[in-house]
């Protein structure tokens, strides 16, 4: 058979950075090396056991046996609704602005494909999750990217963000609490984009995933600013709240015009969401808020022991304010972020994720994440004490 060459928009993408960590990892454990992993945010602590019984349970029943339906169960729909309204005081239409999704990622990566056309630009967060960038080039878009620097507290500049890309913008993503830096958004910037967006005709895409993951102050939603409903998605995650990484299920929420496109979108790629997980999802919402309080409780502890450490030990330089993560300057003399993590990899046996692999804004940086208890941690922060 003749060799097929990639597609030109499979060219177009950078390796994708947490594919390339697992590979390194693959490449440790084939070779019976052990090694500290605080790359990926894929939390070391279990999902709630009651879910787990309603998934159980609901698996049994022959209609979630059969295809789901692409608009999700009525009942998990009905339980967003009412979670968004306790928690941010919005109120939506589970009809027509709430849409169930295999995973937040899922829904951010296909959104594009419903809006974007050629010569189209997306303006996505640098640093920022690689999804933002892989949904944009597979949609045909070109790409923006808007700096997160220190000096503006993570946050984008949107008036140096060129005329002629907010003329031909059609999306921007924005993400805080943030990944990876883990900054909030104040209420004043997250008006200050519904306006921008409003005056240039851009859909913002807000990636909400990381909400419940706070320890001092408490996040937003997008659509508690006025007029954003007319021009904004909110995106929130299950895997992250509930620690249900693998179960694949979150949600969008927002104007129903963006809604129902990216639904139109969905019933052409896929099937809807196993209804068993949609059942243990309803319940997580409508029944688990004291394991969301008992995880914040627990990353705090975590991000509290590991940031005090790091400042012994002369990293201080280190951003912990959500989500749980810590994003790090990288030492004195360290330029490169990539040399830095190969170098942990090789000399220390602890894996940490490159800020270059976030986007050219991230250079100078490295991301760690508290997935692991905090003897780990600690045997971590003994490691790089030797740095």
């Amino acid at each position: 058979m003749k060799k097929q060459d990639w597609a030109e928009r499979l060219k177009k993408l950078p390796p994708y950075l947490f594919a390339e960590i697992d590979r390194q990892k693959s490449s440790l454990k084939e070779k019976g090396v052990k090694f500290i992993d605080l790359s990926i945010g894929d939390p070391d602590i279990l999902a709630p056991a009651k879910v787990i019984d309603v998934i159980y349970k609901s698996a049994k029943v022959k209609d979630n046996q059969k295809y789901a339906l692409d608009q999700g169960k009525l009942s998990l729909r009905i339980a967003i609704k009412k979670w968004v309204k306790n928690r941010f005081a919005v109120k939506l239409d589970e009809n027509k602005e709430i849409l169930p999704l295999i995973g937040s990622k899922e829904g951010l990566v296909h959104f594009p494909l419903g809006f974007v056309n050629k010569g189209d630009y997306v303006i996505i967060p640098s640093p920022g999750y690689p999804g933002y960038r892989g949904a944009a080039l597979f949609a045909g878009a070109s790409v923006y990217e808007a700096a997160l620097l220190r000096e503006n507290n993570f946050l984008p500049d949107l008036g140096k963000v060129p005329i002629g890309v907010r003329n031909k913008a059609k999306i921007i993503y924005l993400n805080y609490p943030n990944n990876p830096t883990t900054a909030l958004a104040p209420m004043s910037f997250l008006e200050k984009v519904v306006k921008f967006c409003s005056k240039y005709g851009i859909i913002l895409a807000y990636d909400n995933a990381y909400s419940e993951i706070y320890f001092e102050d408490k996040p937003h939603s997008i659509l508690e600013v006025k007029g954003a409903r007319e021009i904004a998605v909110e995106f929130h995650s299950f895997s992250k709240t509930f620690c249900m990484t693998g179960f694949r299920i979150g949600w969008a929420h927002g104007a129903s015009e963006l809604v129902s496109t990216l639904l139109k979108v969905k019933t052409n790629i896929d099937s809807g969401i196993f209804g068993a997980i949609q059942a243990g999802a309803r319940f997580a919402l409508e029944k688990e808020q004291s394991y969301v309080k008992n995880l914040r409780k627990e990353f705090k502890n975590r991000r509290d022991f590991f940031i005090k450490n790091l400042q012994k030990i002369g990293l201080g330089n280190a951003y912990a304010d959500s989500t749980f993560y810590v994003w790090v300057k990288l030492p004195r003399g360290i330029k490169s972020s990539m040399d830095f993590v190969k170098y942990l990899i090789n000399e220390k046996r602890i894996i940490a994720t490159p800020g270059i692999g976030f986007g050219k804004y991230g250079r100078g940086y490295a991301r760690f994440a508290l997935t692991v208890k905090k003897d780990i941690l600690k045997k971590a922060i003994d490691l790089l004490e030797k740095i």
